[in-house]
């Protein structure tokens, strides 16, 4: 399998963000330390039909959602290396044409 295959098949979109949380409980060590707040806690973040998400990932997920977020990343370098080497094509495409329109015009001087 190709890695483009590979990374479209296990990325995942958004951002992840570890949280650490003071629970509320005011005999809890938590509340008066902010060292011994509970966490960090993962959290998939992103849009979907215009409206934003923050998804909790159990612990037992924390690795796989890390790697497919890490495939999500590694599908937009790729996206970003095709569309400038396309832009690199169009650019020369449109040299190339520049550079025929200029003699196209110098024949027709010549001919005059």
């Amino acid at each position: 399998m190709t890695e483009i295959a590979q990374t479209v098949e296990t990325m995942v979109q958004g951002s992840l963000s570890e949280v650490t949380r003071q629970c509320g409980d005011p005999s809890c060590a938590c509340a008066t330390d902010p060292a011994r707040r509970h966490g960090p806690h993962l959290y998939l973040k992103f849009n979907a039909g215009g409206k934003p998400y923050s998804v909790y990932v159990p612990p037992e997920q924390g690795e796989a959602i890390k790697d497919a977020h890490r495939a999500w990343l590694r599908f937009q370098e790729i996206g970003v290396e095709l569309a400038a080497d396309n832009r690199e094509r169009f650019l020369r495409l449109l040299r190339r044409e520049k550079e025929q329109a200029k003699a196209q015009r110098a024949r027709a001087r010549k001919k005059a």
